[in-house]
């Protein structure tokens, strides 16, 4: 369903190192300083300009931008794992890709420059028996315009043993 004021952009994304990018065009973030043992946890890695919502399985998965103009009305139980951040996009051009993707070649969406908050979500991830057989897993991404945010887990995919 179409939801009046926003754009919903579907992917298929080689999710290489189990993870995939959104990123300002221009954005100068280090990859290799934002996957921080909280990024592990939370699955979403979190620069100024970039954003890495972790996978899991490194093979094509199913990825879903979505761009509101407020927050979206989410059920925590429809999702396995949920996540708040904020992205600047002051380019207001956002690459989505693959890790080991390139550049030049990689999608982009148009938006207004400025600062998005975040909301990163995986779902369908007891569908997956193995990395490299297909499941059901998604991963979508909302974007809408806000003041930036810490992290902040808001819900958690790996069962309790508690």
């Amino acid at each position: 369903m179409h939801h009046m004021g926003s754009d919903v952009y579907k992917f298929e994304i080689f999710a290489d190192y189990f993870q995939f990018i959104l990123m300002d065009e221009k954005a100068e973030d280090d990859f290799s300083t934002i996957w921080t043992d909280e990024a592990v946890e939370t699955m979403l890695a979190v620069g100024k300009t970039a954003i890495c919502p972790g996978t899991l399985r490194n093979v094509d998965v199913n990825v879903e931008v979505e761009v509101l103009h407020s927050s979206p009305t989410i059920v925590d139980a429809d999702w396995d794992n949920i996540v708040e951040a904020s992205i600047d996009i002051p380019s207001g051009k956002l690459v989505v890709m693959g890790c080991t993707s390139y550049l030049p070649d990689a999608p982009r969406i148009e938006m207004n420059p400025g600062m998005y908050q975040v909301l990163s979500l995986a779902g369908g991830i007891d569908s997956i028996v193995d990395e490299s057989e297909p499941a059901d897993d998604i991963y979508r991404v909302y974007l809408w315009p806000g003041p930036q945010r810490p992290v902040k887990l808001i819900k958690h995919w790996r069962k309790s043993n508690a």
